[in-house]
């Protein structure tokens, strides 16, 4: 039992010690890049890490929740007396920073939803979020340097409100996005193999030409081209990817003053640098997210035009897609269509009610999805009947088999009463294999014919109620 414990508190422990790893690096990096005689910073990476260690205490329990923010506040002001800062601008810090990442959080999570970055909507929230915390922060920052008798004051709160929004921006999508990227190896035609090179030779020379070879040319519009290239025609995470490289890019050269903003006061230069990056993250972000809603919106809209809102299966649509491409990569007698109607199902419909007609489809619908071959097609074409599609046969015998199966499955009992309409519904079923002349309509259409044979016979009382008939195409 104890060992189980600690065994607990360690896994617990571990997300803190991360974040309070990166957090005081953060804090460092930040201190490192303070203007000459002063203690404004021009870049804050621990703005990003305090958001983000923020979302993380929101999902624990009160008391984890207080411990985390209370490490963040004592590492704040740690770091900050290490690095030279004195007693009062330490405490005030803690404000600053504890603020900001209290505030983002609080504001992400206000209706309990889950903190993530998948669509437009998400990156909404997420700017507002920010822009409200960094400029609580920079409020709070700008008072105290007030205090001390600070010249420029609106720059230094301009400088405050770009740098820690920007930072936060930029470092909580890309961990977020990271977070929820779902690696795979793609699979690369020449073609795309070829775009994919470009891409990278184009962002290449243009960030290069702009930020590190620049000799002044005002020509920092050049980054948005390759920016939507790559929001535009690469992944949301390579998106991510890139717009990181890019920042990190930016920021670097601009703090060794080179490319198109050296020269200027490092202020203003940390200014433009980071509303640079600002636009970059919201143009690649912005981009990418609604390509991505777009298309699944896409995706959607096609699943519902292709497949039976009921069972989920493929509808008539679909299904003749599918038999069309069957037949013409098929030989001959290897392709064959099983058509079945429901016996009874009118008394399921008429004692209990549609409502349970329903949710009989939907239990048929799922044992012909698990009697059928892999790779065979189900599909429903409206009331009760239903369509198998069985590709790759070796002969005839192999299609009556697959026919027995569901001709058993339906005919298993759907109900606990023995005298509920669920115990006596049965199959009628026609099934047919391809020949040369046939194309899906016929062949369709003469698995219906041989399906409405064997209800004339169960009629006629010349055929058991789920007998298979055989057809060949008309």
């Amino acid at each position: 039992m104890e060992r189980t414990v600690t065994g607990a508190a360690a896994r617990a422990a571990l997300p803190a010690l991360g974040y309070a790893t990166a957090y005081a690096l953060a804090i460092l990096v930040g201190r490192a890049t303070r203007v000459e005689g002063s203690e404004v910073s021009l870049v804050w990476p621990a703005a990003a890490v305090a958001v983000l260690w923020g979302i993380h205490a929101r999902g624990r329990s009160r008391r984890a929740a207080a411990a985390h923010w209370v490490a963040l506040g004592t590492l704040t002001l740690a770091v900050s007396m290490a690095t030279g800062a004195a007693l009062d601008l330490s405490v005030w810090f803690v404000g600053v920073n504890v603020a900001l990442a209290a505030v983002t959080t609080a504001l992400l999570g206000y209706d309990g939803r889950e903190i993530a970055l998948r669509d437009p909507a998400d990156l909404g929230r997420l700017v507002a979020a920010l822009t409200c915390g960094t400029l609580v922060a920079a409020i709070l920052a700008t008072a105290f340097f007030a205090h001390q008798g600070h010249p420029e004051l609106p720059e230094t709160f301009a400088l405050f409100a770009v740098r820690n929004g920007v930072t936060a921006l930029a470092g909580v999508a890309v961990v977020l996005r990271l977070r929820a990227a779902q690696w795979r190896r793609p699979e690369l035609s020449w073609a795309r193999s070829l775009e994919i090179a470009g891409c990278v030779a184009v962002t290449t020379w243009v960030f290069g030409r702009v930020f590190w070879f620049n000799p002044g040319l005002p020509i920092a519009f050049a980054i948005m081209l390759p920016a939507i290239w790559v929001s535009l025609r690469f992944s949301t995470t390579t998106s991510t990817l890139f717009l990181a490289a890019a920042g990190t890019s930016i920021v670097w050269a601009t703090l060794l003053d080179r490319g198109a903003l050296e020269g200027i006061a490092p202020q203003e230069q940390a200014l433009l640098a980071q509303g640079m990056v600002g636009c970059l993250a919201v143009v690649v972000l912005t981009l990418s997210l609604f390509r991505d809603s777009r298309n699944d919106l896409i995706g959607r809209l096609r699943h519902l035009a292709l497949h039976d809102p009921l069972t989920g299966l493929a509808n008539r649509t679909l299904l003749m897609e599918r038999l069309e491409d069957a037949l013409a990569r098929s030989a001959p007698g290897t392709v064959g269509v099983i058509l079945l109607d429901l016996d009874g199902f009118k008394l399921v419909n008429d004692a209990w009610g549609h409502g349970e007609g329903d949710l009989l489809l939907v239990e048929i619908a799922q044992r012909l999805q698990q009697t059928v071959r892999a790779g065979d097609t189900v599909a429903r074409l409206g009331g009760d009947e239903f369509v198998v599609v069985c590709t790759r046969l070796r002969s005839a015998d192999e299609l009556r088999a697959c026919a027995d199966r569901i001709r058993a499955a339906v005919a298993e009992p759907y109900g606990d009463a023995a005298d509920a309409p669920y115990d006596r519904i049965t199959a009628s079923i026609g099934a047919v294999v391809s020949e040369r002349s046939c194309n899906a309509r016929s062949l369709l259409s003469n698995a219906d014919h041989a399906m409405y044979d064997v209800k004339r016979a169960i009629r006629n009382g010349t055929a058991p109620v789920t007998a298979l008939a055989a057809r060949s195409p008309r």
